[in-house]
């Protein structure tokens, strides 16, 4: 009942096409989220199923998002749905030579949310390299917890930011709203 034989493929962009991560709306929706390669870089991509598997054409028109962060790579990991529906996306950006924590969140209707730092686009960096945020969660209030990992300058720590629900950092969190804990002696990621 879903799709062709229980399986969907959608193309996004003109190459390829990978995503990463799952969401199901409270009205059984299906949000899924990675990255489409546009030729030079990749961008931020979203598609939103109905549940039989057909492309919801009130996301966007098309059921398909494409999302420019930087004059790079962006690419996004995880997904969350707030409950206001509003749909919340991490990963990361490469702007200036290294890589950054990126969270966009979108209004149900696959527009940029503009009222969470004012184009709906966050970039975080945290330590002297590479930050790569791969997970996100909502916490009961709102607050976006995002997890990854930071580079300290010689290996990588765990890394955790979060975000209140207008994308500021939440400075009551850690260091100005960002943890890195180190677990063992080398790279923990």
């Amino acid at each position: 009942s879903f799709g062709e034989g229980g399986k969907v493929t959608t193309p996004i962009g003109s190459g390829a096409d990978c995503i990463f991560a799952v969401a199901i709306q409270s009205d059984g929706k299906i949000v899924v989220a990675g990255y489409t390669y546009d030729g030079s870089f990749d961008d931020i991509a979203l598609a939103r199923y109905n549940t039989d598997g057909s492309l919801d054409t009130s996301f966007d028109e098309d059921g398909k998002v494409i999302t420019d962060v930087s004059s790079n790579d962006d690419d996004a990991y995880s997904v969350a749905i707030q409950s206001d529906g509003k749909i919340v996306v991490a990963g990361y950006s490469r702007d200036n030579g290294t890589f950054d924590f990126t969270v966009v969140r979108y209004n149900t209707d696959g527009s940029l949310d503009t009222s969470f730092s004012g184009d709906g686009k966050v970039t975080t960096p945290i330590g002297t390299g590479d930050d790569n945020g791969y997970g996100v969660a909502i916490q009961s209030d709102g607050k976006i917890v995002v997890a990854g990992y930071s580079y300290n300058g010689s290996n990588d720590d765990f890394a955790v930011v979060r975000y209140q629900t207008n994308g500021e950092l939440d400075t009551s969190f850690g260091e100005g709203g960002k943890v890195t804990t180190p677990i063992g002696s080398g790279a923990d990621c």
